[in-house]
């Protein structure tokens, strides 16, 4: 796709990347500027990474046959499922977007083997996700071309059979307790590794948790608890307020939306992230309980 002097260039500065597109360069700062391109500054100069112009240039050829598909994965939660299928409900024929979660782990996979657009991640206590999180993107190839879009805190804690009650269990207690049928989530689920960070921190082993089952997501799991072929399970305040059951809070999760820079600017992706945000997004949280809707997104770079 570029060719001449540039067709070997790892990055391509603004004289080059003016003279390819047949624009001034006036029109490189703007759109630079405006984070309409992929591209960064370094010691105060544009640079544009080949790579991510060609694939800017494809998405935006042929009527956007890319920018209007949006496919996420990743971790399991209700509010995004809610929001992501009015969205797609809304924008009807006019764009696709699916959201299927399958877990943290097995959604960066997708994402980094690009068979994924864009993937919610939790892996571990708000306190902690900031760093815990880059350090687990790390691990994948194709990192460095992801960027992590901070969108959204909930309550993560122990969901109980209606035998217990709320009032008087402890978080620590119900651990010890080794005669209690867990319905747990497979070890790509973020709130499987918030089990095992608690145990640890508690002193506990998670191997001495007795299994009952292992589900894909979190619904399935609760269910497993409501009807009673499993005692307790960890999941969200949210779930176990729709199956009104009781709920022990063990820490606050932050959600982040991990994709490629190129996914990002696309008007399909900020759509979404305008309507996780929006007056409807903070209603439909604090009907759900326990949700806290980020007001402004933080985006970040990961090197």
């Amino acid at each position: 796709m570029i060719d001449g002097n540039t067709k070997n260039a790892t990055f391509l500065t603004v004289p080059e990347l003016a003279d390819l597109l047949h624009v001034n360069e006036k029109k490189i700062y703007k759109l630079a500027g405006e984070g309409d391109i992929p591209g960064t500054k370094i010691t105060g100069k544009w640079i544009f990474p080949r790579h991510l112009i060609e694939d800017w240039i494809s998405e935006n050829s042929h009527g956007g046959a890319m920018t209007d598909r949006l496919i996420i994965t990743g971790s399991d939660d209700r509010f995004i499922e809610q929001i992501c299928s009015q969205t797609a409900k809304d924008l009807q024929q006019t764009s696709f977007l699916s959201y299927s979660p399958c877990g943290t782990r097995h959604g960066l996979r997708m994402l980094d083997m690009r068979r994924a657009d864009a993937c919610f991640i939790n892996w571990g206590a708000s306190d902690s996700s900031s760093r815990r999180h880059l350090g687990l993107l790390r691990s994948y190839k194709n990192h460095q071309s992801w960027v992590v879009v901070r969108c959204l805190q909930r309550n993560q804690g122990l969901v109980l059979s209606r035998s217990f009650a709320q009032d008087s269990a402890d978080a620590k207690s119900l651990l010890e307790n080794t005669n209690l049928r867990w319905a747990k989530r497979d070890s790509d689920a973020g709130a499987e590794r918030l089990l095992q960070d608690v145990c640890a921190g508690t002193g506990l082993s998670y191997e001495q948790l007795q299994t009952a089952t292992v589900s894909n997501t979190e619904r399935a799991a609760v269910a497993k608890v409501n009807t009673g072929n499993a005692d307790i399970a960890c999941g969200t305040e949210c779930i176990a307020h729709e199956f009104q059951l009781p709920f022990v809070p063990l820490a606050t999760v932050s959600l982040d939306l991990v994709m490629s820079r190129r996914t990002y600017f696309r008007t399909l992706t900020q759509e979404l992230l305008n309507r996780l945000i929006n007056n409807d997004a903070c209603s439909l949280a604090a009907e759900l309980k326990g949700y806290s809707v980020v007001p402004k997104h933080e985006v970040v770079t990961i090197d």
